[in-house]
C-alpha cells in the first residue's frame, strides 16, 4: 500500500560518524547524543588531540586520523560532514560511494558539476543525502510557507532578502570562499522553496573593501521561469557593537541580521532576526539573543538544528527521502551560486546554468 512502511526496513540505530569538530561539529555531535535512534559511533578531525578529546566524550565513538578512513568504516550507517566548504564535495562523493547516508552542512559542493555527480550517485546507490538548509526548520519561515501553501499571501510578485554578518567573522571566510556559498546559499535555498520554480538568470554587482580573495558584499537580482524576480544582498559589514544575537550554545558573540520578505498579490509576509521580541540589557551592551536556530532548553539543544537532525534521523531509520529539504533543490542553489559569481565577475547577467 502507498505510503506503508515495511517495519522490517527500520533502524532501531543509526550509527553515525561526523567529520570536522569544530563549533559547529561538536554542536552536531550534542544534538545527535540527544535524539532517540541516533548513536555517535566515530568522530574525526585534523586536530588528532582534538578527535581524541571529543572521542573520550562519546564512550560509543571510535576516533579516526582522517575523513577517507572514518568514511571506510563498515560500522557506520550515516557520515555527517562539518568541515571546510570545499571539501564537502569530495567527502559526499566518497561517502556514497561507501554506502553511506550523508548529511552535509551547507552548501553541498562549490561546483554544480559535484552538485549534479551528488544527484546522480544518491539515484543509483539509494542513500540519502541532505544538505544542512538550516531555514526550512525555523519556525518563522515554516509559518511564511505555511501562508503561503493556504493561499494567503495569493500569487508570489517578488522576494526580497538581506543576510548580515559581524565584520570581524568575515576573516575566517574572505580567504576561503565566496559569501554566496556561506551566506547568500541560505536565502537562494529559501527562494527555491517559496518560488517552487527554477531560476533562469541573474545580475550581480560587489564590493570588496576588505582586500580579501572574495567580496564583502555582493547584491543579486534573479529572475525565475515562472516570472517571479527576487533580490538577495549579502554582506560582512556590521561593526562589533552591533546587536548581537549569536550569545548562547555556539558563542560566536556576533550578529546575524537576516530579512526576508514575500510579496504576494493578496498581502505580505516579512521576518528579521533582529526583531524576536526579546532583549537582555547588560552595562556592556544589548542583546537581542535568537532563540530560532539553536537555543539551549533547560539541558537540550533545541530549535531549528534539533528538528533538522532529527528529521534526517528518522529519514534514515525509515529509509525514505526527505521531503523538506530535496536534493535536487541544494543542486539548483549551486548552478545559481555559480551564476552569481560569474556575473559579479564580468558585471553582466548570466543565465543560470548555461
Amino acid at each position: 500500500m502507498k505510503g506503508m512502511v515495511d517495519m522490517r526496513s527500520i533502524k532501531q540505530s543509526v550509527k553515525i560518524g561526523v567529520i570536522g569538530l569544530g563549533r559547529f561539529g561538536r554542536l552536531h555531535l550534542k544534538v545527535f547524543s540527544q535524539i532517540d535512534g541516533a548513536e555517535i559511533a566515530a568522530v574525526c578531525d585534523l586536530d588528532r588531540e582534538l578527535t581524541k578529546r571529543i572521542a573520550g566524550e562519546y564512550p560509543t565513538s571510535r576516533d579516526y586520523a582522517s575523513p577517507e578512513d572514518l568514511i571506510r568504516d563498515d560500522g557506520l550507517d550515516v557520515v555527517d560532514i562539518v568541515t571546510d566548504e570545499a571539501t564537502h564535495g569530495r567527502l559526499v562523493i566518497l561517502a556514497l560511494q561507501h554506502g553511506k547516508h550523508v548529511f552535509v552542512e551547507k552548501p553541498l559542493a562549490l561546483t554544480s558539476e559535484e552538485g549534479r555527480k551528488i544527484e546522480e550517485l544518491q539515484a543509483s546507490t539509494g542513500k540519502l543525502v541532505m544538505v544542512g538548509n538550516i531555514s526550512r526548520f525555523a519556525l518563522p519561515y515554516i509559518l511564511m510557507k505555511r501562508s503561503q501553501n493556504r493561499g494567503q499571501l495569493g500569487e508570489l510578485v517578488h522576494m526580497r532578502a538581506k543576510r548580515q554578518f559581524s565584520r570581524s567573522w568575515f576573516e575566517h571566510f574572505g580567504k576561503r570562499v565566496h559569501p554566496v556559498y556561506e551566506s547568500g546559499i541560505h536565502d537562494l535555498d529559501l527562494f527555491l522553496w517559496y518560488a517552487g520554480a527554477r531560476c533562469t538568470s541573474v545580475y550581480t554587482v560587489e564590493r570588496n573593501i576588505s582586500g580579501y580573495p572574495y567580496p564583502d558584499h555582493f547584491s543579486a537580482l534573479l529572475t525565475f521561469e515562472n516570472g517571479l524576480h527576487a533580490s538577495l544582498e549579502s554582506s560582512w559589514t556590521i561593526p562589533g557593537n552591533g546587536p548581537h544575537n549569536m550569545t548562547d550554545t555556539l558563542e560566536l558573540d556576533g550578529t546575524i541580521d537576516a530579512e526576508i520578505e514575500l510579496v504576494g498579490q493578496r498581502s505580505m509576509a516579512k521576518f528579521s532576526t533582529l526583531q524576536s521580541g526579546l532583549s537582555i540589557w547588560t552595562d556592556e551592551r544589548c542583546y537581542t539573543p535568537d532563540y530560532t536556530l539553536w537555543p539551549t532548553e533547560h539541558e537540550q539543544v533545541g530549535g531549528a538544528i534539533r528538528a533538522e537532525l532529527t528529521h534526517f534521523v528518522e529519514c534514515v531509520r525509515l529509509h525514505r527521502p526527505s521531503d523538506i529539504v530535496p536534493l535536487a533543490d541544494s543542486v539548483h542553489a549551486l548552478e545559481i551560486a555559480a551564476a552569481i559569481v560569474t556575473s559579479g565577475k564580468t558585471g553582466e547577467p548570466v543565465r543560470v546554468g548555461g
